[in-house]
């Protein structure tokens, strides 16, 4: 027996369907997208919650939640059909799949700062007169501080941000006394 109140079926028009079809179906889509549009999909052909939450081995409210917010688009989505290509549309469906931003504090440091950090970390160190063929961790972290880019910042999150540009530290320590080696 099914529990549950009824749920509002979605309709869908035939781009809607065929793009869910395609994102839920795709190799390359990812799992949380891919689920999702089956869960559009199920609302679409009047599947109730709970049956949908049976089908996909998902809890009910997973199932209400997407046809909540793909009901608060829906007009939207419809607007943008005939206004937007295939490949924006496209996008915009990925965005409605994709998670809402999640609460907690801000970042601690600003798209700025980190360009500026990174920017000093691509200059040599005998620019700034530091006696060193490389930076370290540790003379970076010093160097930021002093220009005044960040009050602080610690050596992981400094390599954080190095590694997240490509550069590989090979030591997360203080490397200034093994500088002459390379």
């Amino acid at each position: 027996m099914e529990l549950g109140l009824e749920a509002v079926a979605i309709e869908l028009t035939s781009k809607q369907r065929e793009l869910l079809n395609q994102i839920s179906s795709g190799r390359t889509s990812e799992r949380a997208h891919a689920e999702r549009a089956q869960i559009i999909l199920l609302c679409a052909e009047g599947k109730t919650n709970y049956r949908i939450g049976k089908e996909l081995d998902i809890c009910e409210q997973v199932a209400s939640k997407w046809r909540k917010r793909w009901q608060l688009k829906a007009g939207q989505l419809a607007q943008a059909e005939t206004e937007e290509e295939k490949g924006e549309y496209m996008k915009r469906i990925l965005e409605l799949l994709d998670d809402a931003p999640r609460s907690g504090c801000p970042g601690k440091f600003s798209a700025e700062q980190i360009c500026q950090i990174l920017s000093v970390a691509c200059e040599a160190p005998e620019e700034s007169e530091h006696p060193l063929s490389h930076w370290s961790l540790t003379s970076l972290v010093g160097e930021v501080v002093n220009r005044g880019i960040v009050p602080s910042i610690s050596k992981s999150q400094m390599h954080v941000f190095l590694k997240s540009c490509g550069y590989q530290a090979t030591q997360s320590e203080d490397m200034d006394s093994h500088a002459d080696r390379r």
